[in-house]
């Protein structure tokens, strides 16, 4: 694989549900960085279900699609938050949106996994931290390994 690439790696999908068909259903938004394909398959591998796909740039969305026919494309980020057959929502924002996103995430009922660096600055620390509290809703995030980890401040306690 070359160093270009490395934005779009993704483990070998290891199919292994832990849950059934319908019984956890995710979307996809913000598709700004070529981890999310992996992110998405890792969760169909432990038997989600993939619903929507929302990306400000339409034909970033289109291309989601074709990698994941059964998703559909909502019109906007609000209609994939106001779903509330929808878990939890994966994305792969810039950084420096991925905070705030995941506390418009969590206001609306649902679970957050975003890419590594959930958040820039301390000021975003503080309102995730605040989020969590008020919501008891959490927000794994990916580690350069492709593994996933919880950092502490995105937990209710």
């Amino acid at each position: 694989m070359a160093v270009s690439e490395g934005a779009n790696y993704a483990p070998d999908s290891m199919p292994k549900p832990v849950v059934e068909p319908g019984q956890f259903i995710f979307a996809a938004m913000h598709l700004d960085h070529g981890h999310i394909g992996g992110m998405t398959q890792g969760l169909l591998d432990a038997g989600g279900t993939l619903k929507w796909v929302y990306d400000p740039q339409p034909e970033r969305a289109a291309a989601f699609q074709e990698k994941f026919p059964q998703v559909k494309i909502a019109a906007s980020e609000e209609e994939v938050l106001a779903d509330e057959e929808v878990h939890l929502v994966a994305a792969a924002a810039v950084p420096v949106d991925r905070a705030p996103l995941g506390i418009r995430v969590m206001e609306a009922g649902k679970d957050y996994f975003t890419d590594k660096t959930p958040l820039i600055n301390r000021e975003q620390l503080a309102e995730a931290k605040d989020a969590v509290e008020r919501t008891g809703k959490s927000t794994p995030c990916t580690t350069p390994s492709g593994s996933t980890s919880r950092p502490r401040c995105w937990r209710a306690s």
